[in-house]
């Protein structure tokens, strides 16, 4: 009787080679995440600067541009150039007074008045010295409504092959060019809706603090004040 050797399940692998545990260790240490840990900085550390010393720095820097250049009548009247910055208001609104900018009239019933502001500036030449200190009294233009304080604002600008074409006949033909400044350009423009702003603090007239400026003159912050100033430029030049 022939005899019939029956494979035993447990016999299948045992020509494999035998898996030793510190093989089934690294298996496991290569599946698990490996965490690297924080090199810490073995250098000094210097002392943090004090609040106090934070807030001595800050401070002096406010100070230093409150007096370069203010952001409002009061500050301007705080810092040490209180007197050159009065001093320069006074000449711009006496500009304002001699170029007939505005009349000083009552409100009337049912008309909106304008919001002012005090632009300063402290100019320098190149070399970073002081040229001089600049005040501008300026409207605020976003106060406007459209429609009634202002119609159109949009206005022309010079475009650079303009510059080019007259630089290149001043070359061509030996010419000589010069440059002008107009001093307060948009005081020129002539205002054709009616602007009702309230007098600057500091310089209102006595006896008529209700009083308003009644513009007529397009000044600086009005939302039509650029086309205004072309409009007056393009027809005297053209007359």
């Amino acid at each position: 009787m022939q005899q019939i050797n029956i494979p035993n399940p447990q016999n299948e692998h045992m020509d494999n080679k035998p898996t030793s545990d510190a093989q089934v260790i690294d298996e496991q240490r290569i599946d698990e995440p490996q965490v690297i840990p924080l090199r810490r900085s073995e250098r000094q550390r210097r002392p943090s600067i004090t609040n106090d010393n934070v807030v001595y720095s800050v401070e002096h820097e406010c100070d230093l541009s409150i007096d370069e250049n203010p952001v409002s009548f009061r500050q301007a009247m705080k810092s040490n150039n209180s007197k050159i910055w009065f001093d320069d208001m006074k000449q711009e609104l006496k500009s304002m007074d001699d170029n007939k900018v505005w009349d000083l009239v009552e409100l009337p019933k049912g008309s909106k008045r304008v919001d002012w502001k005090w632009v300063f500036k402290t100019k320098r030449d190149s070399k970073g010295n002081i040229e001089r200190y600049k005040a501008r009294l300026a409207a605020k233009g976003y106060t406007q409504k459209d429609g009634i304080g202002y119609k159109e604002t949009f206005s022309p600008i010079s475009k650079k092959d303009s510059l080019r074409i007259v630089m290149t006949l001043v070359a061509h033909y030996d010419l000589e060019l010069h440059q002008m400044d107009v001093k307060t350009a948009f005081l020129n423009g002539d205002l054709e809706e009616e602007v009702y702003m309230d007098q600057p603090e500091g310089f209102v007239t006595t006896r008529k603090e209700k009083f308003v400026y009644k513009l007529k003159k397009s000044i600086y912050g009005l939302k039509q004040a650029s086309r205004q100033w072309y409009l007056k430029f393009n027809d005297t030049i053209l007359s």
